[in-house]
């Protein structure tokens, strides 16, 4: 069976927006980040995005044809699957879309054996697959700025408890929280 993680880069007060990362994210940037990184992206099989998220890291990343930052190969070769109720064609190489049935796919997904399902960002899939029960692990990486204001990728209550699981603190104070989902 396979594990879904979640993982989230976000300020010291919780913010994720990526028009404010020159402040939030940029300054923190380290080789020991930038490792772990990697490895998360590199050791997953398969990649779970919403649509806001895919649209934004589509471009960037399909722009790539060498393994740049360590990651491009992964992003673009990997199999992919981005929720939408918009999207008609994924133009993203090896992408499934998936609808509004979407917790029951990665249900059947996630009984199938293989590596990881990461979660990067999409902020829209948080709350019910936590509340689905279907997150095995949810990774703060958090950089040491407070924004103020701008985009939280917890919008809005989640109905499951989480137990904390392991911390580890990288350079330029950036810290990584990783909790497990329990139940209610």
């Amino acid at each position: 069976m396979r594990k879904l993680i979640i993982t989230q880069w976000v300020s010291l007060d919780g913010i994720f927006d990526s028009e404010s990362m020159d402040k939030w994210w940029n300054p923190f940037d380290s080789p020991e980040r930038q490792q772990y990184i990697q490895d998360t992206i590199n050791n997953c099989e398969v990649m779970l995005y919403g649509r806001v998220t895919y649209e934004m890291l589509y471009p960037y990343w399909s722009s790539f044809k060498d393994n740049a930052m360590g990651v491009a190969d992964r992003l673009n070769k990997g199999k992919k699957y981005v929720v939408s109720s918009s999207l008609q064609k994924a133009r993203w190489e090896n992408t499934t879309i998936l609808d509004e049935n979407f917790i029951k796919d990665i249900t059947v997904l996630k009984q199938q054996e293989g590596g990881y399902i990461l979660v990067q960002g999409s902020s829209s899939l948080i709350k019910p697959l936590l509340e689905a029960g279907l997150v095995d692990e949810l990774r703060l990486l958090i950089n040491p700025y407070i924004v103020g204001n701008g985009v939280r990728p917890f919008l809005n209550e989640v109905k499951r408890d989480i137990a904390f699981l392991k911390f580890q603190q990288f350079d330029k104070n950036v810290v990584l929280l990783v909790y497990k989902p329990t139940d209610i």
